[in-house]
């Protein structure tokens, strides 16, 4: 797999997808499980996309241990009977390990 994403580019894919998480739930009318869930952890992405003083090796793993804790979180969230936040969840996890692959990890 080729890896054409610059950090920044990574970056602001990163911050778009956690703005999305945050908003989607308030947009699709979700319960306030998948409300709290949503919000939660599109603050978490957002946040990470912002993070530009982070050492590139501990970017790269918090990437990972996000996307794994989104497949976690939507897990929970379907147990908690909210399917559609369950699946906007696992969403954003397969979004954040593409990013993560399609990355190339080195400052320019």
């Amino acid at each position: 797999m080729l890896r054409r994403l610059t950090l920044t580019e990574h970056g602001v894919l990163e911050l778009l997808c956690g703005l999305v998480l945050m908003g989607l739930p308030l947009v699709l009318g979700l319960g306030p499980v998948a409300l709290m869930a949503g919000i939660g952890a599109g603050a978490l992405v957002a946040g990470l996309g912002l993070s530009d003083g982070l050492p590139v090796s501990t970017h790269m793993a918090a990437d990972s241990a996000l996307a794994a804790a989104l497949l976690v979180a939507s897990a929970l969230v379907a147990g908690a009977g909210e399917p559609v936040a369950a699946a906007l969840l696992a969403a954003a996890a397969a979004v954040e390990l593409a990013l993560t692959m399609a990355t190339r990890w080195t400052r320019v």
